[in-house]
């Protein structure tokens, strides 16, 4: 047993630590309060406008002036809004504006804003089953976790994107123009599935997902569109069914796609090996991953701290909840060395990075 007595840190080391505490409390509720202002209208009644007192904001919403004068406070100490104190007015900085009201930041907010209800819902629950070691499964969350990642989805996987991608993939994509297969893996709510429908209305679409409940919203919103099975020529028809990854049906695939699901899947690399195996034989996987850098020193910054959190919290529980006693490690927040290591222990000899617009993620092409 050691001797040495253990001496007290610094005061202000202490309260150093202390500020961060009540740093990181302002911003988990910052995430609340900017989804608050989505969806009340007051980010659009601040944009453009100049300087503003909270009664003229108040009269441009449906909001109690009381509440707007503490969600501007809250938004001017957080640094998105500029307060005047000689003149009492709150203004919108036009980057802020750009941002939250005309490019993604505010949709993403707002479904971060929706996963956390059902994170906070379910939160003990969850970390009984953290603490314990266990997994907690896509199954084990309510709808509004599932909406929740779908409206993420939707911004950080834009049809455009998917679009950019399979169009820098020349042999899928004349494929798959000329009526050939895909199947998507881990479709969750298939909104990227349907996409594909879209943009290639002469191939067949196939999305797998263990999930069933997501199945059932697939088949649901894919016959909402006119697009399920039995959909007339041209309309993009993609049917769903109930699959675990490495369990994927069928074959001679032209294409086969993971749109941010590797990570959540208990076998990555039994994954990786039945899409190989299912492939056409001039087929492509089409691998789409969060941004992470090789190296975890490389990540330690407010992106890597976001991706590390969600995998925390979600992905990686997902994936163990799904594991067997011949299952690969859980894929976690991985960069683009180890992916391609794992393409290559699944039998790809070829990886690509294709060159498109896709800040939050890894794209790239894997062929036998």
């Amino acid at each position: 047993m050691s001797t040495m007595q253990q001496q007290a840190p610094p005061a202000e080391a202490v309260e150093e630590q202390m500020g961060k505490i009540v740093t990181e409390l302002g911003a988990a509720l910052g995430v609340l309060l900017t989804s608050l202002g989505t969806r009340s209208g007051l980010w659009t009644a601040l944009a453009g406008a100049g300087p503003l007192t909270v009664a003229e904001v108040a009269a441009k919403v449906s909001v109690e002036p009381s509440l707007v004068r503490e969600w501007l406070r809250a938004q001017a100490a957080g640094g998105y809004l500029d307060y005047d104190p000689a003149t009492g007015t709150f203004t919108l900085p036009d980057a802020v504006a750009a941002v939250i009201c005309y490019g993604p930041g505010g949709a993403l907010v707002d479904a971060a804003a929706t996963m956390f209800s059902s994170m906070g819902e379910g939160f003990a629950a969850f970390s009984e089953a953290f603490s314990s070691g266990q997994g907690f499964g896509w199954h084990q969350r309510t709808a509004a976790h599932w909406h929740g990642t779908d409206a993420f989805t939707r911004v950080a996987l834009p049809a455009e994107l998917i679009a950019a991608a399979i169009g820098e993939m020349a042999g899928p994509a004349a494929a798959l123009a000329a009526g050939g297969s895909v199947a998507d893996v881990g479709c969750g709510y298939g909104t990227p599935t349907m996409a594909i429908a879209g943009l290639f209305p002469a191939a067949r679409v196939l999305g797998i997902d263990y999930h069933d409940a997501s199945i059932a919203h697939c088949r649901a919103e894919a016959a909402r569109r006119g697009a399920g099975p039995g959909a007339g020529p041209g309309a993009g028809t993609v049917r769903f069914e109930v699959a675990a990854a490495s369990g994927l049906p069928g074959q001679g695939y032209d294409l086969i796609t993971f749109f941010d699901s590797l990570h959540d899947i208990g076998d990555p690399l039994g994954a990786l090996r039945r899409a190989r195996q299912a492939l056409a034989p001039d087929g492509a996987v089409l691998l789409v991953e969060p941004l992470g850098a090789d190296d975890v020193e490389d990540n330690l910054n407010p992106a890597g701290r976001m991706f590390y959190a969600v995998s925390t919290l979600a992905c990686t529980p997902n994936a163990v909840s799904q594991q067997t006693a011949t299952s690969s490690e859980p894929l976690g927040l991985a960069g683009q060395r180890r992916l391609r290591a794992l393409a290559a222990e699944a039998g790809y000899d070829r990886v690509r990075r294709l060159d498109v617009p896709a800040p939050m993620n890894l794209v790239l092409e894997l062929q036998p």
